[in-house]
């Protein structure tokens, strides 16, 4: 039997400590997998949490400064830290991984590769979704799309 996405992810939720979710977006903010402890801060499940890295994504890329991989982001409270996952036939997916404030940012970064092969398999499916809800949006009149 197959394990869902989430059940992959919350394997790495014990690997190390101080985490206290892991999130899997797409380009609009989506999330497409999770996994969280019972002590995860609310502020830290908002869409705007990607959204913002999504963001300084574009401010880096319109500065000519290289591809921004991930990003460190530190609160009093928690610890964010986010990767940017590009795939050569499907749109990007955010990986988000939240921990307290002593999480070891450093063992946060080496997980990264072993979540890789999930956000492999995500990424076609995620673009497949978006694609779909593009399709069904469309109108008569043109390339324009239904709000």
């Amino acid at each position: 039997m197959s394990e869902s996405a989430c059940d992959h992810l919350k394997r790495f939720l014990s690997e190390v400590d101080g985490i206290l979710g892991i999130f899997v977006a797409d380009k609009d903010g989506v999330v497409v997998a999770s996994a969280t402890m019972d002590d995860m801060p609310d502020q830290a499940r908002s869409p705007y949490v990607t959204a913002a890295f999504i963001v300084s994504l574009q401010q880096v890329n319109k500065l000519d400064l290289g591809e921004l991989e991930w990003m460190i982001t530190s609160y009093q409270e928690m610890v964010i830290c986010q990767f940017h996952f590009t795939c050569r036939l499907a749109l990007p997916l955010f990986l988000t991984v939240v921990g307290s404030s002593e999480c070891n940012i450093g063992a946060v970064i080496a997980l990264e590769p072993s979540i890789r092969p999930l956000l492999n398999r995500l990424a076609p499916e995620a673009s497949s979704r978006i694609q779909n809800e593009a399709i069904l949006s469309r109108t008569n009149n043109g390339p324009y799309f239904r709000v």
